[in-house]
């Protein structure tokens, strides 16, 4: 897992010829001129745009995004000169970001530029340490943008990259950029056809990347510059996992097409996003529609559920929440009707964990803290003590996001409502999904995205999956709750009037599988709401629901491919030894079977998340979401702690 930092935005001198970086005393861009440098040294220097007009899909990645200049020429290339359906992965990072304030003022030098700035601007993402992906330009352009040390940040992705921009401030300003630790990840990330190009042409740079298995050039440099560097991997180093049990690896299916089971949130997200890709999808659910179980709540509260250190439970869900609000926010441009509700968040703390979170030094759009008066005064409602802001979150409908979602794709997403998968089969390439009638359908993907369920589907020792009672009420309002502007969160939830109710929670209980309500646990939430505010009364109104969740042993979910038991229990049996990774292969996972399950109570903030890495696992073999968050949650993590305890699982 990557350490979290806290970011430090960059301090800049305003000056004519354009903003200089006073920790580095240097320029951002070229005062001869900036959009011709990038033409000249990024794009001429990589032989593009010849390279892309036979690419489907093409990934640069770039050591300095600064003011966003290369991205943005580069975007403007690709727009023009790559073919339609072709795909630019755009990865870039950056340790002192410049606020969106200051990016503005520096992109206003570039009129030319101003359709393609406004895209940029409208999708950048809050100044929070980790990986941030952004679609851009109708999906033809995707950007990750990592903010963070360039070394940690590439040390933890997989991706393979076809173009390298090394730019960044001079060496002399700027040694960090230019360590041989970077050259090493830059290498990592490189195939034998993998090029660079940069404006130094500094002799311990050029000899750093020949190092590491890089041919280079000293051809002219931009302007007054004599020389710039640019090269080829003529020997990659063929480095391996660190943790090769959480190795994957796959060709992309040709034929795309794939089956999703469970037509909750996690399924309906993933069945969306794969169709948005072009793929076709047969959306299996046992109800009469979609968003009938766990995803069936009158509404939910979206936000992070962030821990004191960071730990991988921390930085997932503060990756999941900033990629799920802005898919949200991305998602109500396009949908009709208030499904998203961006009123922001109050969670309720004590004085002590106020104090750790604030620690953090997160944003203030992302995190603030407030005493009792501002958190009362924020959410419409007098409240007992202070708590933390998410001024991002909010609360949403998700059986009407689920309707939305395929309903927005129903050419693509062919939905089975009313069939139950009793069992799934794989012969040769196809895996099979059979109900009591016979074969539903049949594709070269399979996603289990059916919450508890997939423990029927798949042997007992991959998943680590137990079911959660949750119950909500929902309760009539008073002259005083219908100011309540925004969820409150506490040992529970209250939520804003919505069709004339709150929805109030909610119970958490693995031992009980009774699906009625109990008015203990209705009573219960009424008291904790009666603890937290001030003189406020609320009655019962229709009652409430109940539904049951797929939590996980660790309280993160499953996402990702499924292992091959048999392969696992083989190669892996000795780890409890402690034996060094690489006496041990790469991971074989059950060839195009996929899981998404085990969300439990933050399932509208990590469902999101978890289509887009899936679909990218899916579409591309690989993804730029952090290699240390995907481990987090990969399926296979319970098999290997559990041969690391010497617990020989049974496969048959």
């Amino acid at each position: 897992m990557s350490q979290y930092q806290p970011v430090r935005t960059a301090d800049i001198d305003w000056r004519e010829d354009g903003p200089l970086c006073r920790k580095h005393g240097d320029i951002y861009f070229s005062a001869d001129g900036g959009l011709q440098e990038t033409e000249f040294v990024f794009l001429q220097g990589n032989r593009l745009p010849e390279r892309w007009r036979t690419s489907q899909r093409f990934t640069i990645a770039e050591t300095g995004f600064g003011t966003g200049l290369n991205f943005l020429v580069t975007a403007r290339a690709w727009l023009q000169h790559a073919p339609r359906e072709a795909q630019l992965n755009f990865i870039s990072v950056e340790s002192t970001p410049l606020k969106l304030a200051d990016l503005k003022r520096a992109q206003r030098r570039w009129p030319q530029l101003k359709e393609l700035t406004d895209e940029l601007q409208q999708h950048y993402p809050p100044l929070c340490h980790g990986h941030h992906q952004r679609s851009l330009f109708g999906g033809r352009i995707e950007l990750t943008l990592m903010l963070g040390d360039a070394t940690g940040m590439y040390a933890d992705i997989d991706c393979m990259v076809d173009a390298w921009y090394l730019d960044g401030f001079a060496p002399a300003k700027n040694p960090e950029m230019w360590s041989q630790d970077l050259f090493r990840q830059v290498a990592r990330l490189s195939r034998q056809t993998t090029t660079f190009a940069t404006f130094t042409a500094a002799g311990a740079v050029r000899r750093g990347l020949e190092s590491v298995g890089f041919e280079t050039q000293r051809p002219d440099g931009f302007g007054r510059k004599r020389n710039m560097l640019t090269g080829t991997m003529a020997k990659p180093p063929g480095i391996g996992p660190k943790q090769p049990w959480f190795h994957f690896s796959s060709k992309p299916s040709t034929e795309r097409k794939a089956i999703v089971v469970g037509g909750g949130l996690a399924g309906c997200s993933i069945s969306h996003e794969l169709a948005q890709r072009g793929w076709q999808v047969d959306l299996i659910e046992r109800h009469h529609t979609v968003g009938r179980e766990a995803s069936g709540n009158l509404a939910g509260v979206v936000m992070p559920r962030l821990s004191a250190d960071m730990d991988a439970a921390g930085q997932f869900y503060l990756a999941a929440f900033l990629y799920s609000q802005y898919w949200l926010n991305s998602l109500s441009r396009a949908a009709p009707g208030p499904c998203w509700h961006q009123s922001g968040v109050l969670q309720l703390e004590s004085a002590g964990r106020l104090e750790k979170l604030a620690r953090l030094e997160l944003p203030q759009d992302v995190l603030m803290t407030a005493d009792a008066s501002l958190a009362g005064e924020t959410c419409g409602l007098a409240v007992k003590r202070g708590g933390v802001l998410f001024p991002l979150g909010g609360w949403l409908q998700p059986p009407v996001v689920c309707d939305w979602l395929i309903e927005n794709r129903k050419g693509s997403i062919n939905p089975w409502f009313q069939h139950e998968a009793i069992r799934i089969e794989q012969t040769g390439r196809q895996w099979r999904v059979i109900d009591d009638g016979g074969e539903l359908a049949q594709a070269p993907v399979l996603i289990l995205a059916n919450a508890y369920d997939a423990m029927r589907l798949l042997p007992d020792q991959i998943l680590g999956l137990q079911t959660v009672r949750g119950q909500v009420s929902y309760l009539r309002p008073d002259a005083a709750s219908e100011a309540l502007k925004m969820p409150v969160c506490f040992d529970g939830y209250l939520l804003p009037v919505h069709r004339n109710l709150h929805c109030a929670g909610a119970s958490y209980d693995p031992a009980d599988s009774n699906p009625d309500l109990n008015l203990t646990h209705s009573r219960q939430i009424q008291q904790r709401i009666a603890a937290e505010f001030e003189d406020l009364g609320l009655e019962a109104g229709t009652g409430g629901r109940v539904a049951f969740r797929a939590s996980s042993e660790d309280h993160l979910p499953l996402i990702g491919p499924v292992p091959d038991p048999v392969f696992f229990c083989e190669n892996y049996a000795d780890l409890h030894h402690g034996r060094g990774a690489e006496n041990y292969p790469p991971a074989k996972h059950l060839r195009g079977l996929y899981i998404s399950s085990g969300h439990g109570s933050r399932g509208l903030v990590s469902c999101p998340f978890a289509a887009r890495l899936l679909a990218d696992l899916i579409c591309d073999g690989q993804s730029s979401i952090a290699r240390s968050l995907q481990q987090a949650v990969r399926p296979a993590r319970f098999m290997v702690r559990n041969l690391k305890r010497h617990k020989q699982p049974s496969v048959e």
